[in-house]
């Protein structure tokens, strides 16, 4: 799972979703088990949003396409978006 260090020296990580990198918890724990944070950027609540899933992978594909077609909007708190942030660039990563 890819790591980011964004300020103050506190690790953040990548949404598997978005690839937003400013997430605080690591979307899974050793078990599994998703934290309950919610991504800022596309909206995934891990733990939540992937239920009923034959797998995370799965849940994440769908939910990036449908992110996508409704246009890579931001979804939660503007203050967190990051001041020149591009979800096509974001999406490459």
């Amino acid at each position: 799972m890819r790591k980011s260090v964004i300020s103050e020296g506190r690790p953040k990580y990548v949404c598997p979703v978005c690839k937003f990198d400013g997430l605080s918890e690591p979307p899974y724990n050793s078990e599994g088990s998703g934290p309950y944070e919610i991504c800022p950027c596309c909206g995934f609540e891990f733990g939540v949003d992937d239920f009923g899933y034959n797998s995370c992978k799965e849940a994440h594909a769908v939910w990036r396409k449908q992110w996508i077609d409704r246009g890579c909007l931001w979804q939660y708190s503007e203050n967190k978006k990051p001041k020149d942030w591009d979800p096509v660039e974001q999406l490459k990563e």
